[in-house]
């Protein structure tokens, strides 16, 4: 069979409808295919962009929380150092203080730090203890502290320990009789204020 080479080019001259259907048709799914895409990078990137500020809500308020409860626990700790033990002073600086020399109050500078430190340790221990963290333990102790150690005269290492027994006794009220934590330390406290504590002291 001869090749026509005229006849050739007239078919593929004329022929071209499918061809140009085809090459609308691919147009079509590239071009609906690239909305589809771009529309769905949109809605990732509207949902990522609220993820992370929603992830960066709560990485701020956790930091919060963190910062509030350090600072607290700094002011608890401090609250304990100056009703349990010498303000956070030094020897020196607590014999300044009270006007005596160092060796006149190094008996009772290690008393006071004696107390303070039974109190510290008392509350690391305090989830074990009585299922309060160290923070509540220190808010508690401290609520009736100043009439504890006053009605002790002043003895900090004896209050830490009748402070400890206390806590002890609430944790157990709680437990065994389901009342809630709050009104035992109400109650240990309004007892603690009408100077009671020599009791709790009798009974450790």
């Amino acid at each position: 069979m001869a090749f026509n080479a005229f006849e050739l080019y007239a078919k593929l001259s004329l022929d071209t409808g499918e061809y140009e259907k085809g090459l609308n048709d691919a147009s079509g799914k590239t071009s609906s295919f690239a909305d589809k895409l771009k529309s769905g990078l949109k809605t990732a990137a509207k949902v990522g962009a609220a993820a992370i500020g929603a992830a960066a809500t709560a990485v701020g308020a956790l930091a919060k929380a963190s910062l509030d409860a350090y600072a607290n626990q700094e002011q608890l700790i401090g609250g304990v150092e100056t009703l349990f033990g010498a303000g956070g002073k030094s020897i020196e600086e607590y014999a300044a203080s009270v006007g005596k020399t160092v060796e006149e109050v190094k008996y009772d500078y290690a008393a006071l730090m004696e107390g303070q430190e039974k109190v510290l340790s008392n509350a690391a221990d305090a989830y074990k203890t009585a299922g309060l963290s160290a923070n509540e333990y220190m808010e508690t102790v401290t609520s009736f502290a100043a009439a504890l150690v006053s009605s002790l005269g002043g003895q900090t290492d004896i209050a830490a320990d009748v402070a400890n027994t206390a806590i002890s006794d609430m944790a157990d009220n709680a437990n065994k009789m389901g009342t809630s934590m709050e009104s035992i330390q109400n109650a240990y406290q309004g007892f603690a204020k009408q100077n009671y504590t020599i009791n709790l002291m009798s009974a450790a």
